[in-house]
């Protein structure tokens, strides 16, 4: 996994668009992340919120759940890194951390470059 851009790390606002491109990606559209408004705690908040979720959408349907990792566009290598950890609390945490670090690029990409038109 690439290092996190330390200087958007704790940029609520980032982080809050990164949450909503998560629920879109996801099809979770009614779940709302919720933030205490502590910028340093902010992107843990999003992971720890996040971590049941994924757990709960790959348990339904793990195949659902590899074509949702397919369309967010996760590394296949790192995927699979995860999946070797499945059964254990590693698990939740490494897919969660690369749900969010994805679509926190996505995020900066399309900022950067409507900020440049």
């Amino acid at each position: 996994m690439e290092p996190f851009p330390e200087k958007y790390r704790h940029d609520i606002a980032i982080i809050r668009e990164t949450a909503e491109q998560i629920a879109k990606d996801l099809s979770i559209a009614d779940f709302k992340f919720i933030f205490s408004g502590d910028a340093f705690r902010v992107f843990d908040e999003l992971k720890e919120q996040l971590e049941p979720v994924i757990i709960r959408l790959f348990e339904k349907d793990s195949k659902a759940f590899q074509a949702l990792i397919y369309r967010i566009d996760i590394n296949e290598s790192d995927y699979k890194i995860a999946l070797s950890k499945a059964g254990t609390n590693d698990f939740k945490a490494t897919l969660a951390e690369l749900i969010i670090r994805r679509e926190f690029q996505k995020v900066l990409i399309r900022k950067f470059f409507s900020s440049r038109q």
